[in-house]
Parts: C-alpha cells; sequence; structure tokens
C-alpha cells in the first residue's frame, strides 16, 4: 500500500478538525471586489480546500471545477456545494507533483487561486490551462502576513512578486496587504497569440 504525501496527511487531518466545528467560509476580500473582472464561464479553484470559493464563483453562475490535494477537504467542499444546491467538479492531485496532469480538465474561461502560492513550475501548465483572453486571479499571503504571524516565508509573496514575471499574461490589476491582511492580490488576463 502507498504512502499518502505528508502534505495530503497534514491537510486531511486539518479538514477532518475543521468538519468537527463546522463553519461557512467565506471568499476572500480581493476576489469579492474583483469577480465581475473575471471571464464568465468554465472556473477553476485551485487548492480549493473545503470550498469557500468554489461556492462564491457558483453563486455567481460560474461553471466551477476544483482542485485540492486534500480529499477531506474536497469532501467537505463537495457536501457544501450540494447544501447550496450547487455541482461541481472535483480532482485530488498534488499540485506540486511533477507529474500531476492539469491538462487533463481541459481549458478554463477563469482561474482563481487563494491562500496558495503556486511553485514556479506550475505556471505554465495554468497559463495553457487558460482560454484566449481568460482571467487569473491569485490571491494569497505576502512577507506582512510571515512578519505579523511566522507562517512559512516559504509559502509568501515578496512584494511585487508577480508584477512583469509571466509572458503569457498581461496584469490588469494589483493590490498588496489588501485591508491590512497580510494578503496581495492579482489578477491577469492571458494574451491574445497576436499581442505575444
Amino acid at each position: 500500500m502507498n504512502e499518502l504525501p505528508k502534505a495530503q496527511v497534514k491537510w486531511d487531518k486539518r479538514y477532518q478538525d475543521k468538519a468537527a466545528a463546522p463553519n461557512s467560509p467565506s471568499a476572500p476580500q480581493y476576489l469579492q471586489r474583483n469577480w465581475k473582472s473575471l471571464r464568465s464561464g468554465r472556473a477553476l479553484d485551485l487548492a480549493a480546500g473545503d470550498g469557500a470559493v468554489s461556492l462564491y464563483l457558483a453563486d455567481k453562475g460560474f461553471d466551477v471545477s476544483a482542485v485540492d490535494i486534500s480529499t477531506v477537504g474536497l469532501s467537505l467542499l463537495n457536501e457544501n456545494m450540494k447544501q447550496q444546491g450547487y455541482e461541481v467538479s472535483t480532482s485530488a492531485m498534488d499540485l506540486e507533483c511533477a507529474e500531476a496532469d492539469l491538462s487533463s480538465l481541459g481549458l478554463f474561461d477563469s482561474i482563481v487561486i487563494s491562500r496558495y502560492k503556486p511553485i514556479d513550475l506550475l505556471w505554465p501548465k495554468l497559463i495553457d490551462l487558460l482560454k484566449p483572453e481568460g482571467t487569473l486571479l491569485i490571491t494569497t499571503f505576502n512577507l506582512m502576513h510571515h512578519q505579523r504571524t511566522g507562517f512559512s516565508q516559504r509559502f509568501c509573496l515578496q512584494p511585487n512578486e508577480y508584477i512583469d514575471r509571466f509572458n503569457g499574461l498581461s496584469l490588469l490589476s494589483y493590490e498588496a496587504d489588501i485591508d491590512a491582511s497580510g494578503e496581495d492580490g492579482y489578477l491577469f488576463a492571458k494574451k491574445s497569440a497576436e499581442s505575444g
């Protein structure tokens, strides 16, 4: 029998504990302020956890797919979505594994990433998942969060880290330390083939 990856064990435990004391997850403020700038249609909630972003997007009319390493988190997400009358397609996947095959999910009009910093090798795959002129929104912890809480610096954004970083993406919006939350937010659009 294969052992589960350490990250999956950690997150499964966290979501089991959360299930014992349920609360309604809420979507990040940056998403709430910028969701109208997302391209409507199919949306991918990456590192979805127990579904705050998935629920929010479904409520706004998106056809949602969710990916997370935790099968427990995805089970809670499915339960939350069903209780609200929504359907979601879920995939359990270790996003930091080189063999992770996101292409099997198809193409998306929008991708939303909340409280997860993708490893560098994941970014080209994410850009490839976007339809032409598709949008990608990421909001996650920054160095201020690290300084305030001791949260691992490895998972925190550097100041302006994603500005002018991706050839295939145009930056539409950027906010640093959103509402003094220790999070930064970026909104990108995929460049068309003509714009290079």
